[in-house]
């Protein structure tokens, strides 16, 4: 059977932290077969697709999300399946489900439904794996986090987890501060689960303590983790003095400009790692809704538990934080580029066949235009948005034009765009 090549033309590509004008790239059998410039060099193809001067990115990772599109990741595979799909019409090409404190046997029946679903189906998302956000975490900076659930690390009920999970949990967020976190880490790296410091009380000194024992990443820093004072500078000395990721949910509710621009400065752009966090209610208009578990509030773009203060995820899509991140720093695509994809792909040990448009890489590719609106999507060599398409809720032909970043008044302004849902 021959093998089908595409060539996309015409094309402004990422390529190794260059933007390089008049790119192309071959595709076939799900990877990228050639890259180049200009007319020389390229490959007979079955299928030639202009992108008519538009710029390709490699597919965003998201390594943390709960939902989306009204749906959550969980037991209910159709569920699953939605909201995966939501993100990749949004040019989310691979991430990590993200499933937040429960009770041990809720948990175990989630990490079992989606441990058994394959990396790749038709329609959704790439599924790198799981993400546990607890239950191994501080009560006292829970955020949205059911406090009665919250458990005090034990090793033996990550490894049941795990079991369960069917080898598919790739990253565990805990509290590096609470006691049994040293027999957890060993058991983690056992069952190869890389380690985050979330939802914690830790000092700065207990937090670089615990990255220098094997904590590669800070869950959505500066959020649910120890105020940061003059005599204790917390997170801010684990990101000034170690090389772990830092997370950022860069929705401009979660985390004030200002702090973007410091953790770029303090981090460098090749440690950020844009994710969203996004509950059910992301690509949700503003209203009240009841989940099985409780009733949480949309107003603005920001999702809070009914009645409270309390933050609950976001209503966020990587396109959007992207957009976000340029606006608040001035970072250029390539950086772009890293933010949303490279760095994610460095921190679960993709960065072999993910995050790159270079041959041999997954064919997993975002197209977008100068405002960083999604023009289009590939998934693994097809195209799940074909380019020009618009996703449903876009705005219409014609219609006013939004700016070309979103400003920091605005910044959720993308996050309703591709799907709706009905308030409770």
């Amino acid at each position: 059977m021959t093998t089908q090549v595409e060539l996309l033309v015409d094309a402004v590509a990422v390529i190794d932290n260059e933007l390089v004008p008049d790119a192309w790239i071959a595709v076939a059998d799900g990877h990228i077969h050639a890259v180049g410039v200009g007319r020389g060099g390229r490959p007979p193809a079955d299928v030639h697709t202009s992108l008519h001067g538009a710029t390709v990115l490699p597919g965003f990772i998201d390594v943390h999300l709960h939902g989306g599109g009204g749906h959550a990741f969980g037991a209910d595979q159709d569920a699953s399946r939605q909201a995966a799909r939501f993100h990749l019409l949004n040019g989310t090409t691979a991430l990590l489900p993200t499933l937040a404190t429960t009770t041990m046997p809720s948990l175990l029946r989630a990490v079992g439904e989606l441990g058994r679903r394959p990396e790749l189906e038709p329609g959704r998302a790439r599924l790198l794996g799981l993400h546990l956000e607890g239950p191994f975490i501080s009560p006292d900076r829970r955020g949205a986090h059911d406090p009665t659930l919250i458990r005090p690390p034990d090793a033996a009920d990550l490894m049941s987890v795990c079991e369960a999970g069917l080898g598919r949990v790739r990253l565990l967020t805990a509290a590096p501060e609470r006691p049994g976190f040293a027999e957890l880490a060993k058991a983690a790296a056992d069952a190869g689960v890389r380690l985050a410091a979330g939802h914690t009380d830790a000092t700065g000194a207990e937090l670089r303590a615990a990255i220098d024992a094997g904590v590669g990443s800070l869950t959505h820093t500066f959020n649910a983790m120890r105020p940061i004072a003059q005599r204790d500078p917390g997170v801010v000395e684990a990101i000034v003095d170690t090389a772990a990721f830092c997370e950022l949910i860069c929705d401009g509710i979660h985390v004030h400009p200002a702090l973007v621009r410091a953790l770029r400065l303090l981090a460098g752009p090749d440690r950020v790692v844009l994710v969203t966090d996004a509950s059910a209610r992301a690509g949700c208009a503003d209203g009240d809704y009841q989940t099985p578990q409780r009733r949480v509030e949309v107003r603005g773009g920001a999702v809070r538990l009914a009645g409270t203060d309390t933050l609950a995820g976001s209503t966020l899509t990587i396109l959007a934080a992207a957009r976000n991140y340029a606006a608040y720093t001035g970072a250029r695509l390539p950086e772009l580029a890293a933010v949303t994809s490279g760095n994610a792909a460095r921190l679960l040990g993709e960065q072999h066949r993910l995050g790159r448009i270079q041959p041999g890489y997954a064919a997993d590719l975002v197209v977008v235009d100068d405002r960083m609106d999604c023009l289009g999507v590939m998934s693994a060599g097809v195209w799940a948005r074909a380019p020009g398409a618009r996703a449903p809720g876009a705005r219409a032909p014609g219609a006013p034009a939004r700016p070309s970043v979103a400003p920091p008044s605005d910044a959720h302004s993308d996050s309703t765009r591709d799907a709706h849902c009905s308030p409770a």
